[in-house]
């Protein structure tokens, strides 16, 4: 269930948001019965069964200070003419959750992020409405780096679209990296707090040392 917490008299922090850190891109392919059983989740539903990325980052710099987060980057078929959407998103503070919700309609929940890391080896357990679950992951050994930027991608793919009961929000954030490959991950006791993606097929993930975010001024529109 959603938190609602107050937004502020008069935003802070107006967009645009520069954001930089570190993150995991986990990439997937979600079978219709996959997606049926994670319904609770809002992903859209599929016949066809697709791909969706998640997002676990640590972002050390932001317009409301640093702040973890995990979240579901849902990219429907384009067939069917949908913009991609973020169902589920946790996040380590309750200010980014006020200014995600306000500003770009982002359904943020307020959860507890504790990272342990050794060598290679990158453990986080996420505490969430008195459960707690936790991803490992892992690191390549001596990795290969490449550059992206989102102006390298289709513009359809970064144009996301997050409905509230009394409005919609569009916007397309912006990014760029060094990324690599990334040689695991794994999920354990998620719970009710995620969707459990171990029984989900992995596709290539990724890991990005240092990014830079940047998340423009939504276009609201009124329902």
């Amino acid at each position: 269930m959603q938190q609602n917490f107050p937004a502020p008299d008069a935003v802070l922090s107006p967009p645009p948001w520069l954001m930089q850190g570190e993150a995991f891109i986990l990439n997937y392919w979600l079978t219709p019965s996959f997606i049926r059983q994670a319904q609770d989740f809002r992903l859209a539903p599929s016949a066809l069964g697709r791909a969706v990325q998640v997002l676990l980052v640590r972002c050390r710099s932001s317009p409301v200070g640093p702040y973890d987060e995990l979240l579901i980057l849902d990219h429907p078929l384009i067939a069917k003419r949908r913009l991609s959407s973020i169902p589920k998103i946790l996040v380590s503070t309750g200010i980014s959750a006020a200014h995600g919700q306000q500003l770009w309609g982002l359904p943020k929940e307020l959860a507890q992020f504790e990272w342990h890391e050794q060598g290679q080896d990158v453990s986080c357990a996420i505490h969430f409405n008195r459960q707690s679950m936790a991803l490992r992951l892992k690191k390549m050994k001596s990795p290969r780096c490449f550059y992206i930027n989102s102006h390298h991608l289709p513009a359809a793919m970064l144009k996301i679209s997050q409905a509230q009961p009394d409005r919609r929000y569009q916007f397309s954030p912006q990014f760029r990296g060094h990324f690599s490959k990334l040689a695991g991950a794994q999920w354990q006791d998620t719970q009710d707090i995620f969707p459990d993606f171990s029984q989900a097929r992995h596709l290539q993930s990724f890991y990005a040392p240092e990014f830079k975010l940047v998340f423009p001024e939504a276009r609201i529109q009124q329902k």
